[in-house]
């Protein structure tokens, strides 16, 4: 799914590298050496005021940033690209930087999840990377089994460790099943509390330790729609950095379209393909939307509406 957003990270991760001390000490301070920049989850970014053209990343090097990191940054060694070294670096630390004009000049900070349909896909799939690395980073800061002991960060990032009971830690990723149940000739949205007004979209949930991905897609659709799943069909995944999540894309054929909504939804309905184009186009005559071409479920409703098989 090329159209599904912070899929195509262009980098090899070269696992390998991670814990070589020597080459990565070298890297980091080579001037050809790109590091990314983030504070309070937000990276550094060029915004482009011409909306036909992208945003881009704002790559700094070593000399412009060496100054700024300390015991208190992290910093992840994110891949290489044609023989270039990739970092992703947090600087949360510092409480006002944006009155380093130096390293801010032309840019700012702006948040992943509005900033993404803004960049190139390959951009994108780099900061849902560097996020989920930092976030992670972040997140996992003491031993959950020695109280007070605080973890040693190793392979630059990629696995942290208890020198007391030699725990080792290592990034988690967190799987979600996104599924559109369908029924002859319609697909069932759901609509959420928190949701901005009409706003409509595929059901979900995490899957739980012991499920497979079908199982997970059944007990989800049933608890929230009280609908019985008879086919499940896995589609496609997206790295979702929020903050580090995947979605499992599926659709689900179930036996009768007489839903029960549980507290979870406080609406839902069925649609048609053509239903649907009137979305799109404006014309629905509930007035309904679904989400922004970036969101997996987007995706999930319009391979639905182009495959009739």
């Amino acid at each position: 799914m090329d159209k599904t957003v912070f899929t195509n990270n262009p980098l090899n991760r070269s696992s390998h590298l991670r814990n070589d001390i020597a080459w990565l000490d070298s890297i980091k301070k080579d001037l050809n050496t790109s590091y990314i920049v983030f504070s309070k989850g937000k990276p550094l970014i060029i915004p482009n005021q011409n909306p036909s053209n992208n945003s881009e990343i704002k790559f700094l090097n070593f000399n412009q940033i060496s100054n700024l990191i300390n015991n208190k940054t992290y910093v992840v060694f994110l891949g290489l690209l044609n023989n270039k070294a990739y970092f992703g670096v947090d600087l949360s630390y510092i409480e006002n930087i944006k009155e380093n004009s130096q390293l801010i000049e032309g840019s700012k900070f702006i948040d992943v999840r509005s900033i993404a349909p803004n960049l190139s896909t390959e951009n994108a799939g780099i900061l849902a990377q560097t996020k989920s690395m930092i976030e992670w980073n972040s997140a996992y800061v003491y031993c959950s089994k020695c109280p007070g002991a605080k973890l040693e960060n190793k392979d630059s990032g990629y696995k942290k460790l208890c020198n007391s009971c030699k725990t080792e830690y290592f990034p988690r990723v967190d799987p979600v099943v996104i599924m559109l149940p369908t029924y002859n000739d319609k697909c069932l949205l759901g609509r959420q509390k928190i949701f901005p007004p009409r706003m409509y979209s595929a059901l979900a949930g995490f899957l739980e330790p012991g499920e497979t991905i079908e199982e997970a897609v059944k007990r989800e659709v049933q608890e929230e729609s009280g609908l019985k799943v008879l086919d499940v069909k896995y589609k496609f995944t997206q790295p979702w950095p929020f903050p580090f999540q995947l979605m499992i894309g599926c659709l689900a054929g179930v036996e009768g379209d007489k839903f029960q909504l549980d507290e979870e939804l406080e609406d839902a309905i069925w649609l048609s393909r053509e239903d649907l184009n009137r979305v799109f186009v404006g014309k629905s005559p509930q007035r309904i939307w679904i989400p922004p071409a970036m969101a997996i479920a987007h995706q999930l409703i319009i391979y639905w509406m182009h495959n009739k098989n």
